[in-house]
């Protein structure tokens, strides 16, 4: 809660700051869809062997996002805002005999750049966001009718590119992005564990 607090602080000063440096500045929204492939560290599996009994590989997820940016005309092409996107993981099979699902989101202060044009949605960007966020690792096993889940909240670092293509009123950007997340839980008569994880991807963008 108290990270969730800082960041809406921060975005309140962001979006004064913007309007302060021109009487020209935007607002963008966007919406996303895509898919990425997630993976854990060694030490991330290791802590799930700690918190469930065994590990896995993770399928395929589907992504879901949405983001504001606010960007002045003096910016040339810089926006900053926030950016909120939950992955969705398919059920895969692990050790144990067992089907895992590994589900995560984060909410972060994110900038795009918009590299050649200088200008808020159009042509090539790059970019990249910082932020806060849960994840979910759960495992079934329909043999012994066992169920067990382990949350952990943490950090997520995020870059990626992509190019924008402009209509009239509303823009269509393609991305891809690289995922890098640091997340802590407390497991049952261990103690705090530390679970490393991220994800390749990359997602369809409607932007307004």
């Amino acid at each position: 809660m108290k990270n969730n607090l800082i960041a809406i602080a921060l975005l309140i000063f962001i979006s004064n700051f913007a309007f302060s440096q021109s009487n020209k500045t935007r607002i963008f929204g966007e919406v996303g869809l895509g898919a990425g492939q997630a993976f854990i560290n060694s030490s991330g599996k290791a802590s799930l062997e700690t918190a469930l009994g065994g590990t896995f590989e993770p399928a395929i997820g589907n992504n879901l996002m949405m983001a504001f940016y606010v960007s002045p005309e003096k910016w040339k092409g810089l926006g900053i805002g926030s950016r909120i996107q939950g992955t969705f993981g398919s059920p895969t099979d692990g050790t144990n005999n067992s089907s895992y699902v590994f589900n995560y989101y984060n909410l972060s202060l994110a900038a795009k750049y918009f590299v050649l044009s200088q200008e808020f949605n159009k042509g090539l960007y790059v970019n990249g966001s910082f932020g806060f966020g849960q994840f979910t690792a759960k495992r079934l096993n329909e043999s012994t009718n066992e169920y067990q889940h382990q949350y952990a909240i943490g950090t997520s670092l995020m870059a990626g590119m992509g190019y924008t293509f402009p209509f009239k009123k509303n823009a269509l950007s393609i991305e891809v992005q690289y995922e890098n997340a640091n997340r802590s839980g407390t497991v049952d008569r261990i103690g705090e564990v530390s679970f490393g994880s991220g994800q390749i991807g990359g997602n369809i963008i409607l932007s307004f």
